[in-house]
């Protein structure tokens, strides 16, 4: 299990100019949450803070059409800050545990070959886009792009 990104849009993780990406893929994580019950309305989202942790990362095959892909899986610790539509209107911070997977295959959408070596590469997350909209009071919408890439390791 290993901490890839976190606090906010971490790019440190990201591609650099000059880095090899052999292989990559991106999946959104999206959709819509509330806050938790025990917890005031929303009056402004402020901030948000992500943790990735990646639970899974491993080379598996597949039968049709035959060939390999890299799974890799994890949990998205997602938080976000908000002051509350309260007379005080304090600020409050709501944490939401986010579930992911994605396949990775080679950059033009092939299949990996059969003696692809999972240990030869780095598995990086960067988070490429965070964006939060209320929707009401009690939810809001949010949109975050990962992007998930293969870096071999250095000799």
């Amino acid at each position: 299990m290993a901490v890839f990104c976190s606090s906010g849009v971490v790019t440190e993780l990201c591609p650099k100019p000059g880095d090899t990406v052999s292989f990559h893929t991106q999946i959104l994580v999206n959709g819509m949450l509330e806050i938790p019950e025990q917890k005031p309305d929303i009056e402004e989202l402020l901030n948000t803070a992500i943790e990735i942790t990646v639970h899974k990362a491993l080379t598996i095959t597949v039968k049709a059409p035959v060939g390999r892909k890299v799974l890799v899986a994890g949990t998205l610790d997602f938080g976000v800050e908000y002051i509350a539509d309260v007379p005080d209107q304090k600020v409050h911070f709501a944490h939401y545990e986010l579930p992911f997977q994605a396949l990775v295959k080679n950059n033009d959408g092939s299949l990996l070959p059969f003696d692809f070596d999972l240990n030869l590469y780095n598995v990086h997350i960067c988070i490429e886009h965070v964006e939060v909209h209320e929707v009401d009071g009690r939810s809001f919408l949010k949109e975050i792009v990962l992007l998930i890439w293969l870096q071999p390791k250095a000799d």
